[in-house]
Parts: C-alpha cells; structure tokens; sequence
C-alpha cells in the first residue's frame, strides 16, 4: 500500500502512509451428514490459520518515535518482534427435523472467522513532519462470530415456502481504534486493537415463490436489534484531567435500537410461446421485469453540543428507501440468443445525504445544529432527521430568534420551516448526493 496526501497550505493534510506486507492465510473444511430418528444433521469443522508475516513495533504508548520529528525513524531505529500467527478451529452444526411432509423445524449453529481489514494490520500513518497520526497492529486475533438460528418452514399450495426464523449472533474481537495524547499533546495517535463486540438479535420471516409462468420472487421483513460497545478505554490520556473528562462523558455501550429492515426480489415473466408470432417470435413471450425493493429504519446517532453527561443516540437518520428494475426481452436466432434490457437503478431518484460532503466535522456540526429535533424547544423543536435537507432552489436562511413572540418574526419563521431554508448544507455541494436515477440500454448475445 502507497498512499500519499499533498495539500501545500495545510501541512496537517501533508501525509503518507506506505507498507509492503505479505500475509497468508490456510483454511480447511471437513462435513459429514448424518440421518437417524427423524433428524437429519450436517457437522463440519473449519481450521483458520493466519500469519500477518511482518514485525510488531514494541514501543511505549508515549514513545519518542510518535513525535515529529521522530515518526520516519520508526522503521530504523524502533525495537521490533516478529507478530504473532492465529490458529482458530470453528465448529459448525445444522439440524433439520422433518415435522409433516410440507413443514419442517431446523436449527444452525456455528463459529465464524474473519482477519481484519489489512489497515488495522498494518497501517502506519505520518504528517509530513514525521508526526505518527495511526498505528495498525499486526497481532491483532480473528473476528469471532458464534451464531445460533432456530426456524420453521411450511411449504404453501406447493408454490410458496414460508420461512419463520429467529436469529442470535454474538461478535468478539471486532476491530476498532484507541487513541493515545501525551501530556504536552507532542504524541497523539490512534492505534489498532480488538476492543470491540456487538450483539445482533432478531427474528425474520420470508415468503418465496421458486417456481411460476408469470411470478417468482421472495418477500422478506427482519426485525433486527443490535447492541455494541468495546472493552476498556477507547482514549487514553497522560494528563489525569483530560482522562477524568473522558471516563465522565464517554459511553461504553451503545443502547440497543430496533432497525428493521425489508427486502423484496419480484420477477414478472412471461412464456417463452405465450401470445401470437409474427416473423417466427412470439413478441408477448419471454419477458421479464425484475424489480429490487429495499427499505431499511434510520440509525440512531450522538448529538451533544452541551456535554451532558448520560446523552446517548438522541437523534437518527432518515429511513432509507431504494428501488432498482431491469426490463429485458429474449430472441431466439437458431443457436443465438439475443437479450435487449434497460436498467433503472434507484427508479425513484430518491435522495440521501452523503456524509463526505462534509469538509470537515465542524461542518457536519453546524448541518446538526440546524436541524430541528424534537428534544429541542421553542422555535428550533421540530421532527427533522439527519439526512434531511434543503432544496436546491432555496437560499440559505436560518430561523430568527424570537424571544417576544413577534408576529411578523413569527410568520418569516413558519414560511423558513415549510421551505426548509433554515437547513445549513454541507460545504461540498457536488458530494452531496451521489446516488442519482441511472438508466442504462443494453445488448447481450449468446451463443
């Protein structure tokens, strides 16, 4: 990995960050099925082994080597130690239990493992003046997912299946950052460690048709509730002031939230032969129309411009919303087979904020600080959700405070709410949305 960053009137914004690392990585499988009583079961074992194959830097939190000045001579100069390699066995079990000759009850069961993503590894980050700002981890352990699934399915008028399935996962050694500040703020960088967890619960239920001449498809609804946090201190201070700070304000455990979410995957068909021919095809048949459907609740989100303490996902996002459809139709040229199709991605050309419009977090701030949401008083109280915006076609123009209850003051604020001018937007106005409508025409021919 070579990145580099040049911004010549921002020397902060200076920056390189450069690795040459050859890890490895062997995984194995072996499953066998068994059938006795009226069960059928499926066990398996997987092996991982991984090997980041680099050193580990040992150096004191507050080393010299994090300073400016000092960070290019880590590689020269800093004690080092080859990483250490992971060796992890993951059992898998799956059981079904035939109940009639439509309906079954099953349950699954097992470990799963996943290396972190390559710049928690191995990342070593530096400001042009050598300043260290991130520092990965070769040593860091697998993501562990041990997941439990207990379900029921009946087949429906030997056409459709339903699916009735409750769901636990339990993740540990998740990725995540530490951050690290001397007392003379000379050293301050994050670091990598496997500091996070999280719980995911939940039930889903899931209507399929496989099999039809004019539909097939599946309906699924997910009632999904999830709970994260990390183990320790995700900051670390050597002024006892600023960490005294931080043990008051900052949460260990995100609360959980319900998202639930909502998935649909339709295809409308016709028969190959359905309706008359003209010139040898039948100009009805073999159509498609395939159509995406996806929605999915808001994430909740920290807003606490006043530190106080106890304050935990006070605001959330907009829900999210999506439709994609593709149209396509299939001629038959002896051994050709000729496809035309139009692709319609998000058919709605419905919006959403991106967050990299934002300049910077002071950005994204005052976007928050004009939002009206509903724990807030007086004029500024409201329903607003993270990701609402102003139209295009409307200046900017905050609400007025109004302390005597003006009428006239009152009127210009009703009007500024109904054209949601008081929204302040974010500084990159090209980044802002960048999911528009897309339509694209194509050919495919096989043969």
């Amino acid at each position: 990995i070579r990145s580099y960053t040049e911004s010549p009137s921002m020397t902060t914004w200076t920056r390189s960050m450069e690795y040459n690392v050859f890890p490895y990585r062997i995984g194995a499988y072996v499953q066998d099925k068994l059938e006795f009583q009226g069960f059928i079961a499926n066990v398996g074992l997987r092996l991982d082994y991984s090997n980041p194959n680099t050193d580990y830097y040992k150096l004191d939190p507050y080393a010299k080597y994090f300073k400016a000045g000092y960070g290019k001579l880590i590689e020269v100069e800093a004690p080092r130690e080859r990483a250490k390699a992971t060796l992890a066995l993951s059992p898998r079990l799956g059981v079904s239990h035939p109940i009639t000759e439509s309906s079954k009850l099953y349950f699954n069961y097992g470990h799963f493992r996943s290396e972190p993503a390559s710049s928690y590894r191995f990342r070593l980050q530096r400001e042009s003046n050598g300043l260290v700002t991130y520092m990965g981890n070769p040593n860091m352990r697998l993501e562990k997912t041990v997941a439990y699934e207990l379900g029921f399915a009946q087949s429906l008028f030997n056409s459709f299946l339903l699916n009735v399935a409750a769901y636990y996962k339990d993740v540990t050694n998740q990725p995540g950052w530490i951050f690290y500040q001397n007392i003379d703020n000379t050293v301050q960088y994050y670091k990598a460690a496997n500091n996070n967890y999280q719980d995911i619960r939940g039930f889903e239920i899931t209507l399929t048709k496989r099999t039809g001449d004019w539909l097939t498809g599946f309906v699924n609804y997910t009632y999904d509730v999830r709970t994260s946090g990390y183990f320790g201190l995700t900051s670390y201070y050597e002024d006892p002031n600023k960490q005294r700070d931080y043990l008051r304000l900052n949460p260990y455990q995100e609360k959980p939230h319900p998202r639930p979410y909502a998935r649909a995957n339709l295809n409308f068909h016709s028969p190959a032969r359905f309706g008359p021919t003209w010139l040898g095809h039948h100009w009805l048949g073999n159509w498609n129309l395939n159509v995406l459907a996806e929605w999915r609740a808001g994430r909740y989100e920290t807003y606490n411009p006043n530190s106080i303490p106890g304050v935990v996902d006070n605001v959330r996002w907009k829900d999210w919303y999506n439709v994609d459809m593709r149209l396509s139709k299939t001629f038959r040229f002896g051994r050709y087979e000729v496809q035309t199709y139009v692709d319609a991605r998000n058919v709605f050309n419905i919006k959403y904020l991106n967050y990299g419009a934002f300049s910077d977090r002071y950005d994204y701030l005052d976007y928050l600080a004009s939002l009206r949401f509903d724990w807030e008083e007086g004029i500024e109280h409201g329903h607003d959700r993270i990701g609402d915006y102003r139209p295009e076609n409307v200046p900017y123009d905050p609400l007025e405070p109004n302390p005597n209850n003006d009428p006239e003051i009152a009127k210009r604020n009703k009007e500024r709410i109904k054209k949601k001018s008081y929204i302040d937007m974010p500084n990159f106005k090209s980044l802002t949305f960048l999911n528009p409508r897309d339509i694209i025409f194509g050919l495919r021919v096989n043969f």
